[in-house]
């Protein structure tokens, strides 16, 4: 459990990430920055009049170094910590300009996101389907390549959804918010506290972007949150496993994230025959955003639906046949939404 000392040191990390990012959203306007740092806002998938700089990324990854100056006692933050670096590292060349060709750039997320894997054994020991834990149990070659590509899927559609005012990082809070009551249902006060902790970085990059944008995540913001929720789910999950707390608990959490890059993938491959690595305007959020004409009502209309599904599975996380009937309907509900709103549009 957090002590007074605990509260004193959250507070100065505070303080100072505060700062911080209103020192890089002032300095972000002069020319060097300026010219450095992509502001870039007529993309396929921009939905914004103005540019803003994208330096989340930047900001997550200082408040999670600092943080470490702080706890240095915490081995799961600093296994988090050796974690971020390389995926940080390499998703920030797109928010400086370097552009990296999708084919080239997934070869490369794979090949850092596998290596990991492997090190910080980020291991699923099961998913509740028959066919898949057999072999999630019985080759080693295989659980790797499947968590790394669970993850992989985390990551873009964690990349997918941001770009709106709020969508991204509200709906990490929840995420984050509902990990953080199991882990103190079940007394992991150190996952528990590291919970907290994100969510103490996610709402404060959210006072500078929602409802009114002064800082976008970036990739390499968008990035680094869905490394940390696949981390996060990932140690509950281990954490949790004795406890009977089922995968597809764990699957509803995760299930808009994930099935956004699912979804996405075959729709671009089998109905508009083309390449799926490409950005276009035709994710679920852009199509709710078409009606409804603005980023906050986008966000707070995906996230109240979302958040629905998510309390029952809060509530019903002990019974597993249910939480299997709530991940099919929550997959029902995307399918049966997106298709009404393509028809109208």
């Amino acid at each position: 459990m957090l002590i007074i000392n605990d509260y004193l040191l959250l507070g100065i990390i505070i303080l100072f990430s505060i700062a911080f990012i209103l020192f890089l959203i002032e300095n972000s306007k002069k020319k060097f920055l300026n010219n450095l740092l992509d502001c870039e806002f007529a993309k396929a998938q921009s939905f914004h009049k103005n540019p803003v700089p994208r330096i989340g990324g930047i900001f997550i990854f200082f408040f999670i170094s600092f943080s470490l100056l702080f706890f240095k006692n915490s081995e799961l933050l600093r296994n988090i910590f050796y974690l971020i670096i390389p995926i940080f590292f390499f998703s920030i060349l797109e928010d400086f300009k370097i552009k990296i060709k999708p084919f080239i750039r997934l070869v490369i997320l794979f090949m850092i996101i596998f290596f990991c894997v492997k090190f910080f054994n980020l291991t699923i020991y099961s998913v509740q389907i028959y066919g898949i834990d057999k072999f999630l149990n019985s080759s080693q070659v295989f659980s790797l390549i499947f968590v790394t590509l669970c993850i992989i899927f985390l990551i873009n559609g964690s990349n997918f959804i941001d770009g709106f005012n709020g969508l991204l990082a509200i709906h990490s809070i929840i995420i984050i918010f509902v990990l953080s009551l199991i882990n103190f249902y079940y007394e992991n006060f150190e996952l528990f506290f590291l919970c907290n902790l994100f969510l103490i970085c996610l709402i404060i990059f959210l006072i500078f972007n929602f409802p009114n944008s002064r800082i976008f995540l970036g990739n390499s913001g968008s990035y680094l949150i869905g490394l940390i929720l696949a981390i996060l789910v990932i140690f509950t999950s281990q954490k949790t496993q004795y406890h009977k707390v089922y995968p597809f608990f764990f699957a509803c959490l995760l299930n808009y994230i994930f099935f956004e890059t699912f979804f996405s993938f075959f729709r671009k491959i089998f109905y508009e025959k083309k390449n799926p690595l490409y950005p276009d305007k035709k994710h679920l959020h852009m199509l709710v955003f078409a009606k409804f004409k603005t980023h906050v009502k986008t966000t707070l209309v995906i996230n109240f639906f979302y958040l629905v599904t998510i309390l029952l599975a809060l509530f019903f996380f002990k019974n597993s046949g249910f939480l299997k009937i709530l991940f099919i309907v929550q997959i029902v509900l995307y399918i049966t939404f997106y298709l009404i709103l393509v028809k109208k549009k």
